[in-house]
Formats: structure tokens, C-alpha cells, sequence
């Protein structure tokens, strides 16, 4: 134990820095910087692209641009230069109604006035790619690669609004495929021939997708379809009821003819049966005549006689009364009881 009021003192050991050379700090401190430099220059100076994406090397020092490369791939280039880069693979440029359009490559479609001053909107998609052979070529003329949009866009809603305003609503609704395929053929020959990115760019697909109405003018024409069908169908019920009553008064003539025929086929059987009877009858009055020797007075008597006979034979053959013979003097009475 110390004593109260002393003050403790413990030894400590305090190694010093060796002593490095000054000349061998610099060398260090300059391989460092060296190998930082290196990094930095390795940085700048390689690049890599991905597949799909071209690019070229422009050096702003001795004002030239490289040709193309396309990816994948791993460039070198100067620490000063920069590169341009895009996609060659298929893009595609829509348009759409306002509330669609959003994004680098989805537009608002064109709204243009017909002949008539009616105002159609114009849905359409361009499908195109560049040729990465000639990027070099399409940078020089847009620096920014903005060929879209300062070509492609704008020119697609010239043409559109060109072809629309030279027709009227009728026509439009008439012939929508016509048009559509004259604003398609139309716009992939106006890029081919455009000197700004003719051979640059290649387009290939334009569909328009679809004639955009006002509300009103789709309203009035779907009541004028809803109209003209209810029209077809009326046109139809009543060729239906004219064919039904052309084949009802068919069958009625048929019906009519057949059974006229039949009448009068009977008529002629009844006619005949007739005949037979009576010339069967009068052969048998004949014979009976004949054969009694009786004188003309005899001879009516008996005819007489005859055809009561024959007469009363037809009704007893009905099965509908009796026959009552009463024999006695003088003559013979036979009368007929007809039976309820």
C-alpha cells in the first residue's frame, strides 16, 4: 500500500517509429497514385455493351466517330471519348387515346378532321428496327438518337392527318380497311424515301388498329345499324308470311283440285252405275215381257210392278224396316214399316 496523499508512478514502455527512409514514402505514395491512375484510365477507357445494343466511339479531341459495334462486346476507347449507344433489336411506336399514352415509345394518337369536319382519333402501332451496320451514319444526323421523335412520330401524324381530312365520315366508315392499308403503305414509303433515315432504319410493321368516333356519332350509327336490322328482320317476318301464305293457298288450290276431281270422278262412277242399272232393269222388263207374251197394256202393268219390286228390294237392303206381306183376295198389298 502507498502511503495516503502519495501519488502512484508506473513505468511505461514507449517504442519509437523505425525510421523509414523518405525516398522509399515517395516511391509508395507514387505506385499508389500509379495504380489509382490506372484504374481511373481503365475505367474510362473500356466498355462493355450488351446483346441487342450498338454503339459507336465518338472522340471529341480529333472530331471522329468509330464505326459500329454491337453487342455483346467489350471496347476499348480513349479516356476522353465517349459513347453513343442504342438498341437494334425491334422496337415498336404506339399510339394511343390520350389516358393510354405513357412511356418513351407509347404516343398520344393523332386526332384529325375528316372532309366533313368530323373529328376521328387514329390508333396505330409501327413496329421498325435500325441496321446497326450504319449506326455511325444515324448518329451523325441525330447526335441525341432521336430519329423517333423527330421523324418517325411526327411523320406518321402528318400522314395521317393528310389522308383522313381528303374523305368524309361515310366514306371512312365504308371503306376503314382501304384506308387503313393507303395510311400503311403510304407511311412505310415516306420513311424509305426520307433522306434523314432512309436506308437506316427499316420499318416493318404499320397496323392501324382502329378509327377512334365521338361518342355521339358512334350512338347515331349504332342506332342506325340497330334500325336497319330491325328493318331486315321485318323485311324477312314478312317474306315469311307471304311464303306461308302462298304455300297455305298451294295447298288449298291442290287440296281443291283433288277433291274436284274426286267429285267429279264419282259423279262419273255414279253416272255409269246408273246406267248399268237401268239398262240391266230395262233388259229385264224386256225379257219378262217377252217371255209372258203380254199386250201393251200387260206390258206397262208389269214395268210397273218391276220397279216397285226393285224399289222395295234397295230399301229392305238398308236393314232399316220390314216387310209386311198380306196375302188374300183380289191382290196383294206389301206394305213397309219403316224401324226406329
Amino acid at each position: 500500500m502507498w502511503p495516503q496523499g502519495t501519488m502512484a508512478y508506473i513505468p511505461v514502455e514507449v517504442r519509437r517509429t523505425p525510421n523509414i527512409p523518405k525516398r522509399t514514402t515517395t516511391v509508395f505514395v507514387v505506385a499508389v497514385l500509379a495504380i489509382v491512375a490506372v484504374a481511373v484510365l481503365v475505367s474510362l477507357s473500356v466498355y462493355t455493351l450488351p446483346a441487342g445494343v450498338v454503339a459507336v466511339v465518338v472522340d471529341p479531341v480529333s472530331g471522329t466517330i468509330s464505326k459500329p459495334v454491337a453487342g455483346p462486346a467489350i471496347g476499348f476507347k480513349a479516356p476522353w471519348a465517349y459513347i453513343i449507344e442504342d438498341t437494334y433489336a425491334i422496337e415498336v411506336i404506339e399510339f394511343v387515346q390520350r389516358e393510354k399514352a405513357a412511356g418513351r415509345w407509347t404516343f398520344t394518337a393523332p386526332e384529325v378532321l375528316t372532309k366533313d369536319g368530323v373529328t376521328v382519333t387514329v390508333e396505330m402501332v409501327v413496329r421498325y428496327r435500325i441496321r446497326p451496320e450504319r449506326f455511325d451514319e444515324l448518329v451523325k444526323k441525330f447526335p441525341q438518337v432521336d430519329y423517333d421523335d423527330k421523324v418517325l412520330v411526327p411523320k406518321a401524324r402528318q400522314l395521317i392527318r393528310d389522308v383522313i381530312s381528303k374523305v368524309s365520315l361515310d366514306y371512312l366508315i365504308e371503306n376503314r380497311d382501304v384506308i387503313a392499308k393507303q395510311i400503311e403503305q403510304q407511311y412505310r414509303e415516306s420513311i424509305e424515301k426520307d433522306p434523314a433515315v432512309a436506308g437506316l432504319i427499316d420499318i416493318l410493321d404499320v397496323n392501324v388498329l382502329n378509327f377512334i368516333l365521338p361518342q355521339q356519332i358512334t350512338d347515331a350509327i349504332n342506332r342506325k345499324v340497330a334500325a336497319q336490322q330491325d328493318a331486315i328482320r321485318a323485311q324477312f317476318e314478312r317474306q315469311r308470311v307471304e311464303e306461308l301464305a302462298r304455300a297455305n293457298y298451294t295447298r288449298a288450290v291442290l287440296a281443291a283440285m283433288a277433291e274436284a276431281n274426286a267429285t267429279i270422278t264419282r259423279a262419273r262412277a255414279q253416272a255409269m252405275q246408273i246406267m248399268l242399272v237401268a239398262n240391266a232393269t230395262k233388259n229385264a222388263i224386256e225379257m219378262i215381257i217377252k217371255a209372258t207374251g203380254a199386250n201393251a197394256t200387260e206390258a206397262t202393268r208389269i214395268a210397273e210392278l218391276y220397279l216397285y219390286l226393285a224399289g222395295l228390294r234397295e230399301v229392305a237392303q238398308t236393314g232399316n224396316v220390314q216387310i209386311v206381306a198380306i196375302t188374300g183376295g183380289g191382290g196383294q198389298i206389301v206394305p213397309v214399316i219403316p224401324v226406329r
